[in-house]
């Protein structure tokens, strides 16, 4: 190596990483960082157990048997085990391929299974023990659940005792289940077992072996381990950060030019190569070295330059990016490779800016949120199971991907003609509409210009042109008995009308209801006697008195008063209106109307330009958006002269209107369409399949225009709709041959005709094919019995005879054990016995209601909108990929569409995430891939194609790369990673060493056991100030547990040689998160105060739903979980009608408000709330009883009541709260150390009981520790809280900006509900005052008080910027209130929902980065015009740096704010200006010192506090020395 020919900056760095021969005599501390659960480790044959179920759930059984005979008893290790198990598993069949394999190893090296296994734990220790006698192990260590009672031994032959109590029989999401019988079995068998015992074989065989025979059901659920020692749960799949903590020394040197010459030289080409080794050495280094401007200009390029240079470019791009910052300052010295600029050059004219960092899976990007080990897992299995159905009909993975992304499938979704709809009511004969306005005929709109050149006029965004022409249609069917309904009325559209919105509306009358009809009736009377205003009087009149579930008579007789009779009408008196022949036509028309456009159920559709879409809490912004897309088309037609001036405008809309709409085949809301996975349908009943009566397509295995189409008719034959039906479908399919048909007979007992029977007579020979002609000749009744209704018998008489004659009552039962066979499709499809359903290649019609004629027109629509949405997409990107081929057969076809429609659908709720975009594309392929991608895996033989783009200089980089680089290690993954860097940039990109625990399969120890990942960091500058953090998934809560260093200030340098930094981090809690919803009246019922619990704890946690998008969270851990509503207001107005686990639209079951928490992911809810009858109008949020008013007294006598109930023990009584509740916040040694001095003067000043609450993801192991002591030795009580950062929130990076954050933002759901009111005191603070008179201060009606910034100190004026500019224009004379003390009135601060309107103003404000620099204090005193701030007397806050000396007398506390002059370190002001300080200091570490005697560990060693002391204290000389100089 040639060192002389290398620049002086980059010599040192190499002089220093070439040290190889002393490496570890030099070697520096490290900073090794690991994660355990806080549950425990399963037994490690039931995690393989339950990794290789989430793979192919057929194996759980089959892998039970063997752990039952024993095969894994006479393994000694894990690692043995694994090996032994991975064996079984390809042996017998239930891992085939490499890919199943490597997706169950990389699985089960994330403990995949693990919260699963947990939740079996926890349902026993919580809900099945408390059920049970004491002493339950050591005579039933397994035992059995069967028809109510406990059986403890194998023979199943004596009960123990009765548990009938128990919900067992229940069907728990995590039960696995043996059951091959088709009939429901009344008694299922539950075996509680730990399956490592050795009393388990005998159990399962016996219970395995009766389930098998039909007799009962069999599921296992675990019970904890009895003889296994418990282990935290080692955990991975997160990152840890180090960030650098004082960026002073990183930030741009702009150096003179001479000075940049002279040392920004490059690297010769040919020591480029010779120099890369040492480069990436990991040997330390003593500090970061400054950037110039010009150096940072061009260093993206450079990076990614250097990294496609090397001989393994992933593994350079994962350590240059994961130690970006000891690496950045060399970088700069390599020359930027002029064949990867033009190539990335050419790539940003294709596609995509630089800098982008996206990833696609299979041609669909990635969200943010997925971007973890456990996201990635359940996307790569899903992405794997579509590709295999693709290729179950004939194509490979490369095939199937490129069809998935072709741009005729994403074209469907985006380009795809909504239908609409003729909403005119000429076909009704007119009369029907009652039109709110006339554009071309109202007074109002006279000024308005009627050319058409008008539409081209120049607008504000979102407004449309004022044009006096018929151009907009809005009809809107309404349901008059509803408020809601008439409130949209008489406010919204009568205000759109009134302000001239240029768009005509109508409402329809709904005739949903007697009550309705009259309802229209007297609407319809009052607009054709007395005009449109006698109707709003009319309604207006209801809606004020909430009186609209029936037609008034007195509301009705004061609209009519003194108003005049239009032309030829007379007067009506209000009975005759609603018995009037003309009245019951008018409504009959009505009702055809409705349900010609398919509404007239409610909630029914609006038609914005014919067009129906939903009315719910979007309408109006979803009806704005097609309106202003439909003018663009009017626009451009009258730009380009194509239409005439005389021209109908609205009828542009109408030309291929259809007359007659079907709401189950083209819903409002086309989300709500339901598709069937065909190919898992056939994998899981392919004998059921096998068997389907079927009529074929007439042109089977023969190419076809469409292709084939396979039509499934689930109906119940035997009654008269049920044979309509499918006649219809018959009369469909002899109109189309490409069709073809598979029926079902779902009814449970024949009724009406006994089809049912004649099918099954025709194929219980095995004959499946049946004869169209035989078909429409078996249908027909009149053919069957030969007879009419005019030959005497009645019809019932004569199917009477027909029965007896024919059939006996064991060829009956035969029949419908044949049709029982094929319940688990018609289940599947969602439907219960005797329900009628569709599917038409997958898409699901139904279930139909038995009102509903569904003829052969219905069909025909069926078919084309299927063609036009999925089917015909899908051949046409075959077509389009291989010319010649198609899907010929109809199962195929279906297998095909429903796939790739499967394909597109996100399984997240629209609006509730940033989601992105669930269409698939392939835009990337025009990408040039020479010089500027890494690749890895094989593209033709891969299911799984990942495409990265990545900015190799970014922080989310940091994050993805190493997750790339595992899943780039799995079989089936084909990988391109193009490097897409800025070309410029002004500031260091990269401020952070990161690491990411994740591996691609388990590994194991010498011995044998298995491995526990964690993180470590070598190579660090010592002299750097680092932040240590954990990067996890969005639904972990960690805290750090184990660590004697101060972690948020770590400094190597400071450290004894030969130590390291360890540090070990627990993730506390796995988040139940939700967005709940007010079904009543639409809005989240904000407020609403929700309980989680057991059986054994019915309170474990309790919340409070925000207004935030109804948005609420638990902190829990995997369990079997009971959601409930608080006693109180809360249980008062609502009821829970589902906690919504399975989604945010209603499933059918879906009722529960019992979860299951099994996964790290967390579990979503989206719970539906329903006002109980006369509650519609309450307020949860029902505003506190002003002191000395009548119900001020009310409710002092209730509260005494219940006082007096709670103590002779006939009430229950609220948890017992301290006297004082302080709230303080405090990160690093440092701060911890004032925390510890602050506590204790507040215990010196009084006599009340005091209770600490602390957010605990801030908190050091060390301080936590020493709670206990402190709290015991000054007898105050503590609690540490936490609550998880909304993801829909905007994030603060900055650890300071995050705890701002955390003091104001989340005040009404830190606490339990139960308190009332709380003081935050900063941890800097000294306490001179009995803090019991701030919780008895009057607030004066506001839910807060701050104390203003002291004026005192006059010298400091120059430095009071809320005295000038922005604040002093906005404050308008109100005082700026300081954040280091406030107090909280609990009670007042969720009445008025300040936390929501505080939340809601920071995600504005918080979008400009600049805004918000004091965000704790910034946001409240913003806010005051609208959220009052009660002001404390200036004496509970004494600061130097604002208030006089002769103030300080009557301080009742004291704060160590920052100085902006003086910039005194708080250590140093603290001993200066608060005598006290000291003495407490001493007196703690006497405490700790004396408790160490005793043998407790209470503090960490070495003080790690001094590394902030030691920091501020240079940073005063630095100071001092820069002033001297100048």
């Amino acid at each position: 190596m040639h060192l002389s020919l290398l620049p002086s900056e980059l010599l040192g760095v190499l002089l220093v990483s070439s040290a190889v021969t002393v490496r570890h005599a030099l070697a520096g501390p490290n900073v090794n960082v690991a994660l355990q659960a806080s549950f425990n480790a399963p037994p490690y044959i039931l995690e393989l157990l339950e990794t290789a179920a989430e793979e192919n759930s057929t194996a759980y059984f089959p892998i039970l048997d063997r752990i039952a005979e024993g095969r894994f008893a006479d393994c000694s290790s894990d690692q043995e085990l694994y090996s032994t198990f991975i064996q079984v598993l390809q042996d017998d069949g239930h891992i085939m391929n490499a890919e199943a394999l490597s997706s169950f190893q990389f699985a089960l090296s994330i403990h995949s299974a693990a919260p699963r296994i947990e939740a079996h734990y926890h349902y026993y220790d919580a809900s099945v023990e408390p059920s049970l006698m004491v002493a339950q192990d050591a005579a039933c260590p397994i035992w059995v659940h069967f028809d109510g009672k406990q059986y403890c031994s194998p023979a199943l032959d004596r009960a123990q005792q009765d548990v009938g109590a128990l919900k067992n029989p229940e069907r728990l999401p995590f039960d696995r289940v043996l059951d091959v019988s088709s009939k429901q079995v009344e008694a299922p068998s539950i075996l509680y077992a730990d399956i490592t015992s050795p009393l388990f074989g005998q159990f399962h065989q016996t219970i395995s072996s009766t389930a098998r025979s039909g007799q009962t059901t069999y599921r296992i659920r675990y019970r904890p381990s009895q003889s296994q020692s418990a282990r935290p749960l080692a955990v991975n799949g997160y990152g840890i950060e180090l960030a650098l903590k004082r960026t002073d020394y990183i930030v741009i040197d702009d150096r003179s030019a001479g000075l940049e010459d002279a040392e920004d030289q490059e690297l010769s080409p040919g020591t480029e190569a010779a120099t890369e080794e040492f480069l990436l050495e990991t040997e330390e280094v003593a500090d970061l070295k400054p950037l110039s401007s010009k150096e940072l200009l061009g260093l993206g390029l450079k990076t990614a330059s250097f990294i496609m240079a090397s001989d393994d470019p992933f593994d350079t791009l994962v350590k240059v990016s994961q130690d970006f910052p000891k690496h950045s300052s060399a970088i700069t010295k390599r020359n930027v490779s002029t064949d990867f600029v033009a190539e990335h050059s050419i790539n940003r004219n294709v596609f995509l800016p630089a800098g982008y960092n996206v990833i696609w899976m299979n041609g669909l990007q990635v969200q943010a949120r997925q971007m973890d080990a456990f996201g990635l897992l359940e996307q790569l299995r899903r992405e794997r199971s579509i590709v295999n159905s693709l290729r179950e009909i004939g194509f490979s993975g490369s095939e199937a991907i490129q069809i998935l992304s072709h741009e005729a499938i994403a074209s469907s979704k985006v380009e795809g003609d909504t239908p609409r709809y003729d909403y005119r009511d000429d076909l009704e004969g007119g009369r029907i509409i009652v039109w709110l306005n006339d554009i071309e005929k109202d007074k109002r709109y006279g000024g308005w210009p009627t050319h058409t050149s008008a539409l081209l006029q120049r607008t504000y965004p979102g407004q449309l042109p004022q044009v006096r022409r018929d151009i907009h249609n809005v009809i809107i069917p309404l349901d008059l008995t509803d408020v809601k309904d008439v409130e949209l009325l008489v406010e919204s559209l009568q205000t759109f009308v009134k302000r001239k919105i240029p768009i005509r509306f109508g409402i329809v009358p709904m005739t949903t209801s007697a009550a309705a009809i009259d309802q229209a009736k007297i609407v319809y009377h009052l607009l054709d006697t007395y005009g449109l205003n006698a109707v709003f009087a009319y309604l207006e009149a209801s809606a004020v008195g909430k009186r609209v579930s029936l037609a008034q008579k007195g509301n009705f007789d004061s609209s009519i008063k003194d108003r005049s009779l239009r032309r030829d009408q007379h007067v009506s008196d209000f009975r005759t209106v609603l018995d009037a022949m003309e009245s019951e036509s008018r409504v009959q028309s009505t009702k055809e109307y409705l349900k010609r456009l398919g509404a007239y159920e409610i909630p029914a559709p609006l038609f914005a330009n014919g067009v129906a879409m939903p009315r719910n809490e979007a309408w109006l912004q979803t009806m704005s958006q097609k309106i202003d897309m439909d003018l663009r088309t009017i626009q451009r037609q009258v730009y380009e002269e194509v239409i005439p001036e005389d021209t109908w405008l609205a009828g542009q809309y109408l030309e291929r209107a259809i007359t007659h709409r079907n709401a189950l085949i083209i819903p409002e809301d086309e989300n709500s369409i339901v598709i069937i996975d065909v190919a898992d349908l056939i994998s899981k009943h392919v004998k059921i399949f096998e068997k389907l009566p079927r009529l074929l397509a007439r042109i089977n295995g023969h190419p076809s225009e469409h292709g084939t189409v396979q039509l499934l008719v689930v109906a119940d034959l035997d009654s008269a709709k049920g044979s309509e039906l499918l006649m219809s479908a018959v009369a469909f399919c002899q109109e189309h041959e490409d069709v073809e048909l598979l029926f079902v007979h779902s009814g449970a007992k024949s009724e009406f005709f006994p089809h049912s029977i004649m099918f099954w007579e025709q194929m219980k020979d095995g004959h499946r094919n049946f004869d169209i002609h035989w078909l429409e000749s078996t249908l027909d009744l009149k053919t069957v019995l030969g007879q009419t209704k005019e030959q005497g018998d009645s019809s019932k008489s004569r199917l009477d005879k027909f029965w007896n004659a024919e059939y006996s009552r064991e060829a009956i039962d035969q029949a419908n054990d044949f049709w029982q066979s094929f319940s688990p499709v018609v289940q599947t499809l969602g439907l219960q016995p005797g329900q009628q359903a569709l599917m038409l290649n997958g898409r699901v019609v139904g279930p139909i209601p038995k009102d509903t004629d569904f003829t052969a027109s219905d069909f025909d629509q069926l078919l084309q909108f299927e063609r036009s949405k999925r089917i015909d997409p899908a051949n046409a990107a075959i077509a389009a990929l291989f010319p010649g081929k198609q899907a010929e057969f109809p199962l195929n076809a279906a297998i095909l569409s429903s796939t790739i429609a499967l394909s597109t659908i996100s399984d997240v709720p629209e609006g509730i995430f940033e989601s992105a975009p669930t269409l698939r594309m392939n835009k990337f392929d025009g990408f040039v891939s020479n010089h500027t991608v890494i690749q890895t895996g094989d593209a033709e033989t891969s299911s799984i194609h990942l495409v990265a783009s990545i900015d190799p200089t970014s922080e989310i980089a940091q994050r993805w790369i190493p997750i790339l680089k595992v899943l780039s290690e799995l079989s089936g993954v084909h990988l391109k990673l193009y490097l897409n860097p800025k070309e410029k940039m002004k500031e260091l990109p990269v401020k952070r060493f990161y690491r990411h625990v994740l591996d691609a399969r388990p590994t194991f120890t010498q011995d044998g056991d298995l491995r526990d990942l964690k993180a470590s960091f070598s190579g660090l500058p010592k002299e750097a100030l680092l932040n240590l953090a954990l990067d996890v998934p969005p639904a972990w809560l960690v805290a750090p547990k184990e660590s004697v260093h101060d972690l948020d200030n770590i400094k190597l340098s400071a450290l004894k040689e030969g130590v390291d930094v360890d540090a070990i981090y627990e993730l506390e809690h796995i988040l139940i998160e939700g967005h709940s919803r007010d079904i009543t009246v639409g809005p989240p019922p904000r407020g609403v105060q929700l309980y989680l619990g057991t059986e054994k704890d019915p309170h474990f946690a309790d919340t409070i739903i925000m207004a935030n998008l109804g948005y609420f969270q638990f902190k829990a851990n995997p369990g079997y979980w009971k959601i409930q509503l608080q006693p109180g207001r809360s249980e008062k107005i609502f009821h829970i009608d589902s906690a919504g686990q399975q989604g945010y639209n209603p499933q059918p079951g879906d009722e529960s408000t019992d979860i299951t928490l099994m996964s790290f992911q967390g579990k979503t809810l989206y719970p539906r709330l329903s006002r109980k009858p006369g509650q519609e109008e309450e307020d949860v949020l029902e505003e506190s009883v002003k002191p000395g008013t009548p119900m001020d007294y009310l409710s002092k006598a209730s509260k005494f009541a219940s006082s007096l109930l709670t103590t002779i023990g006939l009430a229950p009584s609220a948890p017992k709260h301290a006297d004082i509740n302080i709230f303080s916040v405090a990160s690093g040694h440092l701060y911890e150390r004032m925390l510890n001095i602050m506590m204790v003067s507040v215990m010196r000043h009084t006599q009340h009981t005091v209770k600490f609450w602390f957010i605990e993801q801030f908190l050091s192991p060390s301080f936590k520790a020493s709670l206990p002591t402190l709290a015991a030795h000054y007898n105050f009580q503590y609690s540490l809280i936490t609550y998880k950062w909304p993801h829909w929130l905007r994030a603060q990076s900055e650890k300071q900006r995050e705890i701002w954050g955390y003091k104001i933002l989340f005040l009404d759901v830190l606490f339990p509900t139960s308190l009332d009111k709380v003081i935050f005191v900063d941890a800097d603070q000294i306490v001179r005052t009995d803090m019991y008179d701030l919780v008895t201060h009057d607030l004066e009606d506001a839910a807060y008080g701050f104390t203003p910034m002291c004026d005192s100190r006059t010298s400091m004026e120059g430095f009071r910027f809320w005295k000038t500019g922005y604040w002093a224009n906005f404050l308008r004379g109100r005082p700026y209130h300081i954040s280091a003390l406030y107090v909280v009135d609990l009670i007042k601060f969720r009445e008025i929902a300040a936390g929501d309107r505080l939340r809601q103003q920071y995600h504005q404000l918080s979008a400009d980065p600049a805004s918000l620099s004091n965000l704790d204090q910034d946001l409240p005193n913003h806010m005051q015009h609208v959220l009052k701030i009660h002001s404390l007397p200036q004496e509970w806050l004494w600061c130097e740096t604002w208030c006089s000396d002769e103030s300080l007398k009557e301080a009742r506390t004291i704060d160590l704010c920052n100085n902006p002059e003086t910039k005194e370190p708080k250590l140093s002001r603290a001993r200066r200006q608060v005598p006290e300080w000291t003495g407490i200091d001493e007196e703690i570490a006497k405490v700790f010192k004396d408790a160490e005697g005793q043998g407790e560990k209470i503090v960490a060693e070495g003080g790690g506090e001094n590394v902030q002391e030691v920091l501020q204290e240079e940073d005063e000389e630095r100071k001092k020395r820069e002033k001297d100089e100048l």
